[in-house]
């Protein structure tokens, strides 16, 4: 069973450029073990942090109608509410379960400006416009300013990566000035009421380079498969975040750091309201072509499998970030399990 390595970041921000290589050091320890890590440290207020998840709690709770207004009419988009059974997350893997019984609400860059790069596909599905609930008029600028402070910490992880690996510490920033990032927060509903073979989430693993994600600390139902084929259930830190490697990512490392499945299953002590997470989900410039770093996939095969079908030599074909990310999002969306009354509500255009 692999053990969650928490590490304190406070180095990085107040120990010059020793401390910045220290804390690469522990990053590349924990991405090439597991893929998964813990963060304290950091510099996300508390309160922000605090009031958020309490505006996602009263999101959650809303009345059903009053969220399926906030889905758009065109669910690839990534925007707005997608109902229980919306989304089947092993869809893009080669696992195969029944749609995933959580629900979620996403939104991506709340200020994208009026740039031809934004409006024009193919890149402008990534800046779809956001919907907000009228019913919670301090859910947008928490969320806004939520996305912003997760965006400045995916930069802090994204120096941290390119110390780790001999690379200038600002080899991401013209990689990174448009980013296509995404946050998305879910409720799990709580234990006994899953069909056979379905999840609150299914095995998967994340798209994009970093997610950064605020869960409550103790038993919530993630888990995480160790090198061995077993699940490890993974706790966050307290007043920290856990954070994975995402594909993209992956495939930049040659496959050193690990984007590795995982899951949420239902636990008894999960909170009887459901479980609430706020997921972060780092994405570069959509138009950046991702090369390998390194041959490291050609003489370790079985990393790619992890992470994508194919031969090895495939993993080190360029590949757009938006084609991978909204790849696989495209494919994890699910509308067949809709009720007839979803399909008819109102819908805000996508």
């Amino acid at each position: 069973m692999a053990e969650l390595a928490v590490i304190d970041l406070s180095p990085l921000y107040e120990g010059g450029d020793a401390g910045r290589r220290a804390v690469a050091r522990s990053v590349d320890r924990a991405c090439r073990e597991l893929g998964f890590f813990g963060v304290v440290g950091h510099r996300v207020p508390a309160e922000l942090v605090t009031e958020t998840r309490g505006l996602v709690r009263e999101f959650f709770e809303l009345p059903r109608e009053a969220k399926l207004q906030t889905r758009t009419s065109d669910p690839s988009s990534g925007r707005g509410y997608v109902p229980p059974e919306g989304e089947t997350l092993s869809a893009t893997t080669r696992f195969a379960s029944p749609p995933d019984l959580k629900e979620s609400f996403s939104m991506g860059p709340p200020d994208p400006g009026d740039d031809p790069y934004v409006r024009f596909e193919p890149s402008g599905v990534a800046f779809s416009p956001n919907v907000w609930p009228d019913q919670l008029p301090g859910f947008e600028p928490a969320m806004c300013r939520y996305y912003r402070a997760l965006g400045a910490l995916a930069g802090d992880l994204l120096v941290l990566t390119s110390v780790a690996f001999g690379l200038p510490p600002d080899w991401f920033v013209a990689r990174n000035n448009r980013p296509t990032s995404a946050l998305r927060v879910l409720r799990y509903p709580p234990g006994g009421h899953l069909r056979e073979g379905q999840f609150p989430a299914s095995p998967h693993t994340d798209y994009g380079t970093w997610t950064i994600l605020h869960k409550r600390p103790g038993r919530t139902g993630l888990e995480v498969q160790s090198r061995d084929g077993s699940w490890t259930e993974v706790h966050a830190p307290e007043n920290g975040f856990v954070v994975n490697v995402g594909d993209l990512l992956m495939r930049w490392t040659g496959g050193q750091w690990l984007s590795t499945l995982h899951r949420v299953v239902p636990v008894d002590t999960s909170d009887r309201r459901g479980e609430v997470s706020l997921a972060f989900f780092h994405q570069p410039n959509w138009d950046v072509v991702v090369y390998p770093w390194t041959t490291d996939v050609i003489d370790r095969p079985e990393r790619a499998e992890r992470y994508a079908p194919g031969s090895p030599e495939q993993h080190y074909l360029g590949m757009p970030v938006g084609d991978l990310v909204f790849g696989k999002y495209r494919a994890s969306v699910s509308d067949n399990a809709l009720t007839q009354e979803e399909r008819t509500a109102p819908v805000l255009p996508g």
